[in-house]
């Protein structure tokens, strides 16, 4: 890799720079943070209501988000990383027209993905049949699906609208709709899931209904900001990018391979749900809780890690080494420091905190005394996201997808595997596997990213 830009790494430049990097990173990453946030409150409040409506809801409605529609979401989100990156680079150069480009071609690409992965995902019966899960979980898991499919194309259109917004430091907007949207989903499930207002008592139904409603909400929320808003019309978003298919292939290319890797870890743990499912339906509920759990703390990793590519983009389309060394260092320090925070809340104050979504005691006293491993496997999971994140930044296409690939897949399965359905350890072995997963993928990446600014 060329770098063109050498600094004199005086004790005030660096002071200079890390002030300037930590700032930009806060600002960048809070509405970021705080949008995807949104995103998992929407589950997390999903979770709690149907949790304390009946645990049996409870383990449907996370077998058919873990099993099917999370993958379907996290691979349409790698598809439309890389407007993120090409985004972030053109304004760093100040080429705002690229920028609108970025977006106008992208959005008949997430289209496409969104209803490619809806008639996909359809057949649903074959595909949880496929996974071994038990006939009533395949009935009911089954429904949830479809209804949640429906609403993948406009979360899609959402995605690419909020990543080039994130691109061109506009990150506060996605923060904006998800408030509305969080409204929109309490006001839905609360409607839905328990019958009231003159409608149906729905159970985890209700849930998935008011998950479709809200993704196109966010959808046409976040498309009419960028179409309207005068603050982007520098951008030309309404101008045809006049660009053909080949034209940006290696934009689709990197969002290819960010796809793969996103794939390659939902469907590993999307695997531990599908295993859990064999466990039994408190494992399979309690699965679904830890996930609940974790949710804000690596909602807020991937905020940061969003901020470090940005950051990183800009410092790399200017070859400026240690800067960029300094702009991606920083965001895993930051994260660090919030994830261990997080770690010690969780891990003291376990129980209360699993009272939230549910109400189960066979539940609870599953997860309570693997709170050490659980809380050390987020950190850890947390790490690898940001660093990720970076090496997406310095424009890496397949590197960090084989290396979680690798993580996940080869390890980290079979780790759970043997652990929990082997051995017998249950829930026990899948966070255990969990744990040893991302720590390796973290290790991997970061050796990488070293390797890449040597």
């Amino acid at each position: 890799m060329q770098w063109t830009k050498e600094e004199n790494l005086s004790p005030r430049w660096l002071a200079e720079r890390l002030t300037r990097h930590f700032s930009e990173l806060v600002r960048l990453a809070a509405p970021a943070v705080m949008m995807r946030i949104g995103i998992v409150t929407i589950g997390m409040v999903d979770t709690a209501l149907v949790g304390h409506y009946a645990t049996k809801h409870l383990a449907w409605l996370n077998l058919a988000n873990q099993s099917v529609i999370m993958f379907a979401l996290v691979v349409g989100l790698g598809l439309m990383s890389s407007i993120l990156v090409y985004a972030a680079n053109a304004f760093g150069a100040d080429d705002f027209e690229e920028c609108g480009r970025v977006w106008r071609r992208s959005l008949p690409f997430a289209i496409l993905f969104g209803v490619g992965a809806m008639i996909i995902v359809w057949p649903t019966e074959f595909w949880l049949t496929l996974l071994g899960q038990p006939e009533e979980n395949v009935r009911e898991g089954g429904r949830l699906i479809r209804i949640m499919a429906l609403g993948l194309p406009g979360h899609m259109l959402f995605i690419a609208c909020t990543m080039f917004l994130e691109g061109v430091k506009r990150t506060d907007i996605g923060f904006y709709v998800m408030i509305g949207a969080n409204i929109v989903n309490l006001i839905l499930d609360y409607t839905l899931i328990y019958g009231h207002f003159g409608f149906t008592e729905m159970g985890a139904a209700g849930a998935a209904w008011a998950s479709t409603g809200v993704r196109w909400f966010m959808a046409l929320a976040a498309m009419a900001y960028v179409w309207w808003a005068p603050s982007l019309r520098q951008f030309h978003v309404r101008n045809p990018h006049g660009q053909k298919w080949r034209d940006w292939k290696d934009q689709r290319m990197m969002g290819y391979a960010a796809a793969v890797s996103l794939a390659a870890e939902v469907l590993a743990f999307g695997a531990l749900a599908v295993f859990a499912g064999w466990l039994g339906t408190v494992t399979l509920a309690g699965h679904g809780v830890v996930y609940q759990v974790l949710g804000i703390p690596l909602m807020i990793a991937i905020g940061i890690g969003v901020a470090s590519s940005v950051r990183v983009g800009i410092t790399f389309s200017r070859r400026d080494r240690w800067d960029t060394i300094l702009a991606a260092m920083s965001g895993t320090v930051l994260n660090l420091l919030i994830a261990g925070l997080f770690a010690v809340i969780i891990y003291l104050f376990m129980e209360p905190v699993l009272g939230i979504f549910t109400d189960d005691e066979r539940v609870i006293a599953l997860l309570v005394p693997l709170a050490t491993i659980v809380t050390i496997g987020m950190v850890f999971d947390s790490a690898q996201m940001v660093i990720s994140s970076s090496l997406r930044g310095l424009r890496e296409t397949w590197w960090p997808t084989a290396l979680q690939a690798f993580s996940f897949g080869i390890v980290m399965l079979p780790v759970c595997y043997i652990l929990a359905i082997t051995l017998e350890w249950g829930m026990t072995g899948l966070m255990t596997g969990m744990l040893v997963g991302t720590a390796v993928s973290w290790v991997l990446q970061m050796w990488r990213f070293w390797w890449l600014v040597r």
